[in-house]
């Protein structure tokens, strides 16, 4: 019996296990570069840190996100958020305010949550409106427009994720710009676990965007406060 033929054979699975280590990472991280390309193509320039550097005569979107991280521990990136967006009111550069988020579970509501709080940062009741279906960014950015009939948004978030929202809105002709909420300082891990997050959404951004998902939930249009 000859053992002649195993040399090649086992020549084969390395360079079969090589290509495979290659390759498989590759096509991991094409999706990845894609999102990313794609974002710093439709947002770059477009987000900023003053509401002073954006356009007036716009509708301002505030993104949702828990008030509390946990019982009794307040989420700095959503205090951030309502910060940023009473300054956009008080600049005079937008005639209301979109607060789009969660609200599928009883005992949660980003958007009551939000308007709550920008009332008692001054912001007045009526120029603030809550889109209750607001389940992702996509759904919140689709509805802004289709729904409430907004044409040119300001979309209040931190940044990373502004700019996506506006990637999101360019992509489907709506004017938009972002205003950077600030980050507040958080651990190492947590900015590393936040930056993963956004690796993945803007992923599956680009899967939203390239199938016209609908939103989740539509329903009746809408009349802004303006």
């Amino acid at each position: 019996m000859t053992t002649s033929g195993k040399p090649g054979f086992f020549r084969r699975w390395r360079r079969h296990l090589l290509i495979a280590g290659i390759g498989l990472p590759l096509l991991l991280l094409l999706p990845i570069a894609v999102a990313e390309l794609w974002t710093y193509a439709l947002s770059s320039g477009r987000c900023h840190n003053s509401p002073e550097q954006c356009q007036a005569e716009s509708v301002g979107l505030v993104l949702g996100c828990s008030k509390y991280i946990r019982r009794g521990h307040r989420n700095y990136f959503y205090l951030k958020r309502i910060e940023a967006a009473a300054a956009l009111w008080r600049s005079g550069k937008v005639r209301c305010l979109i607060v789009s988020g969660d609200n599928r579970a009883l005992n949660y509501n980003e958007p009551r949550d939000m308007r709550n709080s920008l009332i008692a940062e001054g912001v007045p009741a009526d120029r603030i409106v809550c889109d209750y279906a607001g389940i992702c960014t996509y759904d919140s950015v689709v509805r802004a427009n289709r729904i409430f009939g907004a044409e040119k948004l300001i979309i209040v978030s931190q940044e990373s994720h502004a700019e996506r929202a506006v990637t999101i809105a360019r992509h489907l002709d709506i004017e938009a710009e972002g205003l950077n909420a600030p980050l507040f300082a958080i651990t190492r891990s947590a900015r590393l676990r936040a930056y993963l997050r956004e690796r993945a959404a803007r992923v599956s951004m680009v899967y939203d965007l390239l199938t016209n998902r609908t939103p989740h939930h539509m329903g009746q249009k809408e009349t802004l406060p303006y």
